[in-house]
């Protein structure tokens, strides 16, 4: 296999479903439920959303995320600020505007109570499948 070759060449390898209603090629979401999740938003809705909460953020709000998401770029971002003051807000505004894009947006905390208020929300240990007790041994289930 090279770089730039594609499962055609390749006529006993399975190809993937066709495309989706995003154009996903890639995805068989009947084998991933989370990503079948992730996929199901009605994006219209999610995009009416956004325009109405938008405006409320400062530039580095609005642009530093999105210009992120866009350019394929990965960046993390640490959000601080005392309680109050729209950390879960601003996570669920900027999940929703990913997710109108037709991208993949999961919500995790560390917490049962923060997942709650998450829109789409899970635990760290649910969506990794960390084991608890955490120990020296333990492995955490991420795949792509």
């Amino acid at each position: 296999m090279e770089f730039g070759d594609d499962l055609t060449k390749y006529p006993n390898m399975p190809l993937p479903n066709g495309p989706d209603d995003n154009g996903h090629q890639w995805l068989n979401l009947a084998n991933n439920p989370m990503l079948a999740s992730q996929l199901a938003y009605d994006h219209e809705e999610l995009q009416n959303r956004v325009d109405r909460n938008y405006q409320q953020f400062n530039h580095e709000q609005k642009f530093s995320v999105m210009e992120s998401v866009n350019s394929g770029n990965s960046r993390m971002f640490f959000i601080h600020s005392a309680g109050g003051c729209g950390k879960t807000y601003l996570c669920n505004i900027i999940a929703t505007a990913v997710r109108a894009q037709g991208h993949i947006a999961p919500c995790v905390a560390s917490s049962g109570i923060a997942t709650l208020l998450l829109e789409g929300g899970r635990t760290a240990h649910s969506h990794f499948k960390i084991s608890i007790p955490v120990h020296e041994d333990s492995v955490a289930g991420i795949t792509q």
